[in-house]
């Protein structure tokens, strides 16, 4: 924590303490003035009775001169009030009017005094931010060097580690840290060390000997100049053998966490630090693993969210040598994202760059790759890895890989999504064209149409798509229409520079955008899909008028009149597939296909349709999801026996016999005409609780008990007679049944199922020696 020298120092402290002293405690804690080792400070304490048995000596930072028990009061109460202790803040003296080691001499004196009133060290924690967190290392090696007792566990945030000057250029100036620390350290230091007593163990700690210090957890801001030197003392704890956890949290600068109560990264990471704590003052300490299936929009959304709340041991197996997954496997002709690009985006990574109303996929592609690469998410990406078995065995996932490869993670969480698997017609003789057969999802970029005869099976989204790129290339495009689509014309523009300019300026105008097109098209697109009203009537009359004034022939436009409703199929979005399609290069056959030989396609009425080129624009086999991968349970029984009958989840996100495996955009999510991205985000922030309650409990495992399984798909199933997808045609909407297998209730409604878990819905394995005295159900 720091201000401006330029401000007089008395000036500092006090706009310092009335800032920050003006946050309340949290609910349920009290102060009160006190003197413990004859240093006076703040003693806070639970409102209930029986006072904790534990206590948290907590050394509040501002570089040895600003900075006080006032100022830290909240940051204090909220870590001790997790961890279930009191704390006592002292007022150690500060420079320049009492330089080292005056501060070092007050931390000991409370730390004693603490013992003489009967704590042991096994119930204290020494807990310290910036120079406190130096102080709190610094009194921790008095202590073993003085055979005194030491702390359970030292809690350091944001760390002052070394008062030495910066002679190497190790402390990198942060252009995102508004602190000018680099100013403030200099002043703290000359004033509470200068230059004879700076490198002296007692005032740099990071130069001392490490072995013997107590269990650590620290947490560090990535855009702190500090977290250098706090990497540095990582690596030499661990190779001095002491148990220490290290958490940086991403986006965040020095002195976050004094906003405890107004960030969510700094509630965040005061939760994690009380809950490794409390797992040491326990001894069940544990450092979860995770592993991430599938390095694609969801497993990305996972990791990131995963790495925002400070955990970083991850691993992402991604079967390719890139990230991006549909987008990176689909590369055809004319692909296009049929969702506005600034809706279809991360939350947390708005993008003020798109091109244009719909993105390309390549635009869409190149987002995530740079998601990842700003994020620093790619070290945590296993490339070439595909995960062939999962099986769950003595309390963790233990993976398996195509190339042999072993794992063992805590939480598994499956981001494989549900539009991988590319689904082939089956049509006799499909095998014996002699021309070149490429389906939309595996395209070969060697496949040459320009001046080819080209023929397309398949009319949804992406054969739309690939009709209009191809409309012009090509010397004939045969389109073979099974079944015609509901299509919707919908305006594609390019974004002007100054609106790109002003989402730059101003990254607020990004969280109106997407809220904006959130708010339309969850009140018109999604409200039609699953109820009768106005909204179903508008989109219904959109797209008949799309298609009455978009195809001028009457027969041609008989010929692509669907017979069921629109939205009963997913909308097909475009602007250009109706001019394409009246070409004259393009014939649309509706004679079905009887087989296929090698020049090319024959239909029921005998006509051969002669190709150079044959294009399966057949979509996916929408129901595999994370298959063929091997799942087993903790029971023996297999992800394959488990869906004999079709898949089927707990709120979209975990399944009943199989212990902390999570699904992002699994079975019965909100799909459709929706941003995918938002579906993952709600899921992901559900996992993210479930983690929390995990490790701050000392849950072994959590699963959904069969009960609420079957009782939230009873639900579903019996409000899917008002969804447009069951009023009478075929898609992969469909389940096994004929009956709709999605979502059938509002994209809120899902947010609002998975806002907080359901304890009484799951199955909870403890640890050993783990209590539920804490856990409570918040539904």
């Amino acid at each position: 924590m720091g201000t401006s020298s330029a401000v007089p120092l008395r000036a500092r402290r006090a706009v310092t303490d009335a800032t920050f002293g003006a946050i309340p405690l949290p609910t349920g804690m009290r102060e009160a003035k006190a003197s413990i080792g004859g240093v006076d400070g703040l003693w806070i304490a639970p409102t209930t009775s029986p006072s904790p048995s534990r206590v948290v000596l907590f050394l509040h930072g501002g570089a040895y001169i600003v900075g006080s028990s006032r100022s830290h009061r909240r940051v204090a109460a909220v870590l001790a009030q997790e961890i279930g202790a009191s704390v006592f803040v002292p007022d150690y003296r500060r420079a320049p009017e009492h330089p080292y080691p005056a501060a070092l001499d007050d931390a000991l004196a409370a730390y004693e005094g603490l013992l003489t009133q009967g704590f042991s060290g096994g119930q204290i924690v020494i807990a310290g931010d910036s120079a406190g967190g130096g102080l709190a290392t610094a009194l921790a090696m008095t202590l073993r060097d003085n055979d005194r007792p030491l702390p359970a566990v030292l809690a350091l945030i944001c760390p002052w580690l070394d008062l030495t000057p910066d002679t190497t250029g190790t402390r990198i100036r942060h252009p995102l840290d508004p602190l000018r620390l680099h100013t403030v350290l200099a002043e703290g230091a000359h004033a509470y060390a200068g230059s004879a007593d700076a490198a002296r163990t007692g005032a740099s700690p990071l130069h001392g000997d490490l072995a013997g210090l107590p269990p650590i957890v620290l947490h560090a801001a990535a855009d702190d100049v500090l977290t250098e030197d706090a990497e540095r003392f990582v690596e030499r704890a661990n190779a001095a053998g002491v148990d220490i956890e290290y958490r940086r949290f991403d986006r965040m600068w020095h002195g976050y966490y004094l906003h405890t109560g107004m960030l969510s990264a700094a509630d965040t990471s005061l939760t994690h630090l009380s809950t490794a704590v409390a797992q040491r003052l326990s001894g069940r300490a544990r450092r979860l693993r995770f592993g991430i299936v599938g390095a694609g929009m969801s497993g990305i959304c996972m990791a990131a969210k995963l790495r925002a709340a400070g955990y970083d041991d991850i691993v992402i197996f991604e079967k390719a040598a890139e990230v991006g997954g549909t987008w990176r496997e689909n590369r055809y002709p004319g692909l296009t994202c049929d969702v506005p690009a600034r809706y279809y985006s991360y939350k947390f990574a708005p993008n003020p760059e798109w091109s244009g109303l719909f993105a390309p996929g390549a635009e869409i592609l190149d987002y995530f790759v740079g998601v990842t690469k700003e994020l620093d998410l790619r070290r945590q990406v296993r490339f070439g890895s595909e995960v062939t078995e999962a099986r769950w065995k003595s309390g963790r996932w233990h993976l398996i890989t195509a190339d042999g490869h072993k794992d063992a993670v805590d939480i598994l969480i499956t981001a494989t999504g549900f539009l991988h698997h590319p689904a082939f017609p089956s049509i006799p003789g499909l095998d014996a064209f002699g021309g070149r057969t490429v389906h939309s999802a595996q395209w070969d970029p060697s496949v040459q149409t320009t001046g080819k005869r080209v023929g397309l099976i398949g009319t949804g989204s992406t054969g739309a798509q690939i009709t209009a790129a191809l409309a012009d290339d090509v010397t004939k495009l045969s389109v073979f229409q099974r079944t015609p689509q509901w299509v919707m014309w919908a305006p594609s523009f390019s974004y002007h520079p100054v609106s790109k300019f002003l989402l730059r300026k101003f990254p607020a105008l990004s969280k109106v955008s997407y809220r904006g097109w959130q708010t339309t098209l969850e009140a018109t697109l999604g409200q039609a899909a699953i109820k009768e009203g106005w909204q179903r009537t508008l989109m219904s009359a959109a797209a008949r008028l799309s298609l009455r004034f978009g195809v001028k022939d009457k027969a041609l436009r008989e010929t692509l009149t669907p017979d069921y409703q629109p939205l009963c199929k997913r909308l097909v979005i475009s602007s250009k597939f109706y001019g394409a399609v009246q070409s004259d290069r393009v014939d649309l056959v509706t004679e079905g296909i009887d087989h296929i030989e090698e020049r090319g396609v024959v239909t029921a009425d005998g006509t051969l349709h002669e190709l150079d080129v044959l294009v399966l624009a057949t979509g996916f086999d929408a129901h595999a999801y994370m298959r063929p991968m091997q799942i087993e349970g903790d029971s023996g029984t297999t992800l394959d026996e488990a869906w004999a009958e079709g898949p089927v989840g707990y709120r979209t996100v975990a399944m009943s016999g199989f212990p902390n495996l999570f699904t992002l955009v699994g079975p019965h999510s909100p799909v459709g005409n929706y941003a995918i991205t938002g579906v993952a985000d709600a899921q992901s922030d559900y996992v993210m609780r479930w983690v929390t309650l995990i490790d701050r409990n000392g849950f072994a495992s959590v699963t959904p008990t069969q009960d609420a399984t079957d009782r939230f798909n009873e639900e579903r199933r019996a409000a899917t007679p008002g969804l447009v997808a069951a009023s009478g045609c075929q898609s992969w909407y469909l389940g096994k049944d004929g009956r709709p297998d999605m979502w059938p209730w509002s994209p809120a409604k899902h947010r609002e199922m998975l806002r907080e878990p359901v304890l009484a819905d799951f199955h909870v394995e403890l640890l050993a020696d783990a209590s539920t005295d804490s856990i409570t159900d918040k539904d």
